[in-house]
C-alpha cells in the first residue's frame, strides 16, 4: 500500500513537471512568435520609414533638377563680352565667349619657357602684363595682352616659333555644381569618418567661409590669388562653391554628420572671382598660381571641382604635380552625357569622377566618357552654405571631394598607384559589368 502511495506521488509529481515543461516550451513559443510579429512590424514599418523618405527625396530632387534647369539657362546669357571689376570698382579685364563657345580674358595669352625662349615676347603687339615663377610647378609663367592681329594660335605661333607649343589662352574655368541650393529638412544621408589620420588635403575653389559653424575646430589653411598687377585691388572673392565643397571633407556636425577627414589640414587655394550673383569663374592664370602653391604645401590630394577646355599649359601642370605623385581628383563636369570631355578630368594624370543619386542613378546631367574612373554621391547632398545653414545640392562638384577623401586616406597607407588599386578594389560596379564610360570602376559611397 505505501508502495501504490509512493507511486501515486510520483505520478502526481511527473505529472506536474510535464505541465511545467509545457509551459515552458509553450511560452518560448508565443516569444519566438512575439519577435517574429515584432521583427515583422519592424521591417515594415521600416520599408514604410524607406519608400516615405524616398518619395521625399525624389521630390527633393525633382525640385533642385526643375532650380537647375533655371540655373544652367544662366551661363548662356552671359554677354558675349563681360567687363570684370576689382574689389575697389577698378576695370580688371573682360571675360569675353569665345568661337568655340569656351570664355577667356580677352586677347590675353599665356605661356612658360626658359628666360631665353620667354624673351621672345618682347616684340611689337605684344604686351608683357606679369613674368612670375611658379616654384610649385617648375614653371616661368608670362601673361600677356597681344593686338587684335595676333589674338589667335595660328598668329601667335606663327609669330612665336619657339613657343609654338608652349602658349595657350588665359582661358577661364567654371566650378561644377548647379548653383541651385535646396534648404530642405529632409533626412539627410548618414556617413562615417574615414580616417582620423594626419592627412594633408588641398583643393582650388572658391574662398571657403571660415566661421561657418561646421568648420569649427577644423584645420584649415586659406590663400587668395585673385590680384593682377596691372588692376588696383583684388577681383571679389565668392564663397558658396568651396565652402559646400570643404564641408563634405572636413565639415561636422554632431550627431548625424561626423567629418570624413577629422585630423586633415585642408589648404585652400581661392582663384574663382564673382561674375553676377550666381556664377563665377577662374582664369587659367591664377588658377596656376593655386596649384603651384598647394604643391609647395606638400599635399597629398588636390581635389578640382572645376572644368574647362583642354590647354596646353594646365596640360603641362597636371603633369608636373603628378610627376610629385600627388593624387589630382577632379569633377567630370554637367554639360550632359553628349557633350564633349572637360578638363583637367580628361587628362590622363586626373582621377574623373561623376555624381549618382541615394539610389545609385547617374547624374542626369553629369558628362559620359573614358574621363569616368569613379562615381560618388552628389545628388541632392547635404552641404554648408555661407549664410550659416544647410541645404540640399546637386552636381559632379560636389563627388569629387568624396572620392578626395577617400583618397587622401588610402594615401596615408600606400604610394599613389596602390591607393588607387584600393578604391578600384572598394568601388561597386554600377552598369555594365566592369569599368564603363558612365560609372567608370563603380560607386564610392563613404
Amino acid at each position: 500500500m505505501k508502495f501504490d502511495t509512493t507511486r501515486g506521488l510520483i505520478s502526481v509529481l511527473t505529472l506536474c513537471s510535464v505541465s511545467t515543461m509545457a509551459l515552458a516550451i509553450g511560452s518560448q513559443a508565443l516569444d519566438r512568435q512575439l519577435d517574429s510579429v515584432s521583427r515583422q512590424v519592424e521591417q515594415k514599418t521600416e520599408r514604410a520609414i524607406e519608400r516615405s523618405m524616398d518619395r521625399r527625396l525624389d521630390a527633393v530632387e525633382q525640385r533642385i533638377e526643375a532650380r537647375v534647369e533655371q540655373a544652367r539657362g544662366q551661363l548662356p546669357r552671359l554677354p558675349r563680352s563681360l567687363p570684370i571689376h576689382t574689389q575697389q570698382r577698378g576695370k580688371a579685364f573682360n571675360d569675353v565667349m569665345l568661337n568655340d563657345g569656351f570664355r577667356a580674358v580677352e586677347r590675353q595669352w599665356l605661356a612658360t619657357g626658359t628666360a631665353a625662349e620667354v624673351a621672345e615676347l618682347d616684340r611689337p603687339g605684344i604686351t608683357i602684363l606679369e613674368r612670375r615663377e611658379l616654384t610649385g610647378l617648375g614653371m616661368i609663367l608670362v601673361r600677356f595682352r597681344v593686338a587684335p592681329a595676333l589674338d589667335s594660335l595660328d598668329a601667335l605661333q606663327a609669330e612665336l616659333p619657339g613657343l609654338a607649343d608652349q602658349l595657350d589662352r588665359n582661358h577661364i574655368y567654371a566650378p561644377q555644381s548647379d548653383n541651385a541650393p535646396e534648404s530642405s529638412d529632409v533626412a539627410r544621408p548618414q556617413w562615417q569618418s574615414l580616417c582620423s589620420a594626419p592627412v594633408r588635403v588641398g583643393m582650388v575653389d572658391t574662398a571657403i567661409a571660415l566661421d561657418h559653424p561646421v568648420f569649427e575646430g577644423a584645420q584649415i589653411v586659406q590663400e587668395s590669388f585673385l590680384e593682377l598687377a596691372e588692376a588696383k585691388g583684388e577681383l571679389a572673392a565668392p564663397t558658396a562653391h568651396g565652402t559646400a565643397v570643404a564641408s563634405l571633407m572636413i565639415g561636422r556636425q554632431a550627431p548625424q554628420w561626423p567629418a570624413r577627414l577629422p585630423g586633415a589640414t585642408l589648404f585652400n587655394a581661392s582663384v574663382f572671382y564673382g561674375r553676377d550673383q550666381a556664377l563665377s569663374g577662374a582664369t587659367l592664370g591664377h588658377l596656376l598660381d593655386g596649384l603651384s602653391w598647394l604643391a609647395t604645401q606638400e599635399v597629398a590630394v588636390i581635389n578640382i571641382s572645376l572644368t574647362g577646355p583642354d590647354n596646353r599649359l594646365l596640360k603641362t601642370a597636371i603633369e608636373r604635380l603628378d610627376e610629385r605623385r600627388i593624387g589630382l581628383i577632379a569633377a567630370v563636369g554637367n554639360e550632359g552625357p553628349a557633350a564633349a570631355p572637360l578638363y583637367p578630368a580628361a587628362y590622363g594624370p586626373v582621377i574623373g569622377v561623376t555624381a549618382v543619386n541615394g539610389s545609385g542613378e547617374l547624374y542626369r546631367w553629369a558628362n559620359q566618357g573614358e574621363q569616368v574612373q569613379f562615381a560618388a554621391p552628389g545628388v541632392a547632398v547635404p552641404v554648408a552654405i555661407p549664410e550659416g545653414g544647410m541645404a540640399l545640392d546637386s552636381g559632379t562638384s560636389l563627388a569629387a571631394p568624396v572620392v578626395a577623401s577617400a583618397l587622401a586616406c588610402e594615401l596615408s597607407q600606400f604610394d599613389l598607384p596602390g591607393a588607387i588599386e584600393a578604391l578600384t578594389s572598394n568601388a561597386k560596379d554600377l552598369g555594365e559589368p566592369g569599368r564603363d564610360t558612365r560609372f567608370g570602376h563603380g560607386l564610392l559611397d563613404y
